[in-house]
């Protein structure tokens, strides 16, 4: 992983589906020089835990208002995950398939 996600560019550009973004993940840690931690709390209160490490990798765990689990993806998953790479093109998916077109997930 090059570098951390810009999350206030993040948050200005999906300002009409985030609520919220917390600067912690779901361990409660806040993020460091090496490690980004945040919460991004959507519209409809679905969660989508952020953990990205410069050296590691990147954790992504969205999971419903109940705490389901939606999507997972950290770096031994076995999943493909061939387009969802970053946080940005996770964000824009949950957007498009979820916020947008109104799949729910309660």
């Amino acid at each position: 992983m090059d570098k951390l996600t810009d999350l206030e560019s993040l948050t200005k550009e999906f300002i009409f589906a985030i609520k919220l973004v917390k600067n912690t993940d779901k361990s409660g840690e806040p993020s460091s020089k090496e490690i980004q931690r945040a919460t991004i709390i959507f519209i409809d209160d679905t969660m989508l835990y952020v953990t990205e490490h410069l050296k590691k990798g990147y954790w992504y765990d969205w999971v419903s208002k109940d705490g389901k689990s939606l999507f997972h993806h950290d770096p031994e998953s076995t999943a493909q995950n061939f387009y969802h790479r970053d946080l940005y093109s996770i964000v824009r998916g949950i957007v498009t398939f979820h916020l947008l077109i109104g799949e729910n997930h309660e």
